[in-house]
This record gives structure tokens, C-alpha cells and sequence, in this order.
């Protein structure tokens, strides 16, 4: 196993697929927030002290996707040395999905992955009977991890029930509950009810995203309206303070302070 290695928090496909690539298991894993200035000597995620030998992945302190001259970022698992050694068809797809927020053909079936979780198993000194339990094992989770999002989506519906849906310009967006909310409100929002992105506020952090797969609104045309706020370079997220970089203090004085504000600009741009 490599030494520990440091990835934003809520990581996403891309962050795992470093995680995984460099060889740490889940216990050597640390989490730094994305806006973080500098590596503390103490882990925020854990209280373990860091040794300052951590490899960073899919972080802006530290290897990070590529950035092409029309804006787009690559996934970091395509800069890493061991992309060269890995299965070309999974770093397509983390490609995909981390450059253009969507897959529009994914490439494993469930059959793959069964066939994948075997080998692994094997490869890692399972044999016989052993072997049939770590397979059925790590199926399970990802069977009971899909009940679990079926459950979920099934939730969404009554969340979405009390959530507005407002126009902006040609979009349709969704003022979302204040608060952390499921990722499934989102993907139902945008595969049911023609959505094209969510107003969101949990403490401090405000924002505007738009859903995978969806061309426009383009919400880099906010940047000039919005000073000091992060605006992604592919223009699907505007937002002060995210999941993965939490905001510790009110947006700047003339920018949006709420979900209401952040409305009227989006109509006042698009609309």
C-alpha cells in the first residue's frame, strides 16, 4: 500500500479513482478542504498529524487535472503517473465524468464488476471457499448500495413536492431546502421534471449549480456579478462555498446572501 494521501472531502469519482490508483486504503485516506491556503500539521478530518510526505490528489495544493485552452478540467486521475498502467476504458469514463459532469455510455456492466471483485480477491491471497466470501461480501455492499439509492430517489419525490421550481431565462431552476440535500432530489429533478440546475444553502455556502448533462446556462457569465465567489471553468457551478470547500463567513458585502438574491440575479442575467 502507498503512504497516506490527501483528497478533498465528498470526494467524488475522480478522487476515489486517485485514491485507489495510488495504491491507499480507505484508513491511510485524508480530506482537506479544496480552498484549504496550506497542508496543516493536524488532520481536520481525523486529529492525526500529518507528516508533510502525504501525496495530494485531486486537490488545487496538489496534483490536479489538467486545464485546456478552452476552459475544461481533466479528470486528476488521467495526470497521475499510474494512468499509464491502468484500464483505459475506467479512466475514460472518470474523464467524462469529471470533465463534463455527465457519462453518456458507461462502460462496466455489473457483470465486470463482479468479475472485477473476484480477481481482486484472488489477487489479494483469497482462494476457495475464502474467496466465494470476499466475492459475495463486497457484492453485497454494492447491491445494498443500490437498494439504498432506489430507496432514496423514492424520497426525493417527496422533497421535490415542497420544493419551488422557478424560470430563468430559457432554464428551469430549483430553490432547494435549506440544509444538506440528498443527490437524489437532483438527479430526479433533472431526469423527471426537466430541471436544468438548484439554488442551494447550507450554512454559509450558496450557489447555484447546474445538473449533468445540461449544455446552459453558461453561469460563467456571473463571474463579473460575483467577486471573490469560485466559479467552475467548465460553467456548471457559481457558488460561495461548496461541500468540497466550506464557506466560514457570509458571502461579500454586494454579492447574493441568500437563495432569494441569487434568484433575481440569475433572472436579471438570463432572463
Amino acid at each position: 500500500m502507498a503512504d497516506s494521501v490527501i483528497i478533498h472531502p465528498c470526494p467524488d469519482l475522480d478522487a476515489c479513482i486517485c485514491a485507489a490508483l495510488a495504491g491507499a486504503d480507505s484508513g491511510s485516506v485524508h480530506f482537506l478542504p479544496a480552498g484549504a491556503s496550506a497542508v496543516p500539521r493536524v488532520c481536520p478530518c481525523c486529529g492525526k498529524h500529518l507528516s508533510g510526505t502525504e501525496r495530494i490528489l485531486d486537490h488545487p495544493l496538489g496534483e490536479k487535472g489538467r486545464l485546456s485552452a478552452d476552459g475544461t478540467r481533466h479528470s486528476a486521475a488521467m495526470s497521475m503517473p499510474e494512468a499509464a498502467n491502468a484500464h483505459p476504458e475506467l479512466l475514460a469514463e472518470v474523464e467524462e465524468q469529471d470533465s463534463t459532469g455527465k457519462v453518456e455510455h458507461p462502460r462496466f456492466s455489473l457483470a465486470s464488476v463482479l468479475a472485477a471483485i473476484r480477481t481482486d480477491a484472488s489477487n489479494r491471497g483469497f482462494r476457495d471457499t475464502e474467496l466465494d466470501r470476499e466475492v459475495v461480501r463486497a457484492m453485497g455492499a454494492i447491491v445494498r448500495g443500490l437498494n439504498l439509492l432506489h430507496a432514496a430517489r423514492k424520497k426525493a419525490h417527496d422533497v421535490i413536492a415542497e420544493t419551488r421550481i422557478e424560470r430563468a431565462g430559457g432554464a428551469r431552476f430549483a430553490v432547494l431546502p435549506e440544509g444538506e440535500v440528498s443527490p437524489q432530489v437532483g438527479i430526479v429533478l433533472n431526469e423527471e421534471y426537466d430541471v436544468s440546475g438548484a439554488i442551494f444553502r447550507s450554512g454559509y455556502n450558496l450557489g447555484v449549480a447546474r445538473y449533468p448533462g445540461r449544455e446552459t446556462p453558461d453561469l460563467r457569465k456571473l463571474a463579473d456579478r460575483l467577486p471573490g465567489w469560485f466559479i467552475h471553468t467548465a460553467g456548471f457551478l457559481a457558488c460561495w462555498g461548496s461541500r468540497k470547500s466550506p464557506a466560514t463567513g457570509a458571502p461579500p458585502a454586494g454579492t447574493p446572501q441568500n437563495q432569494g438574491d441569487l434568484l433575481a440575479l440569475l433572472k436579471e442575467v438570463f432572463g
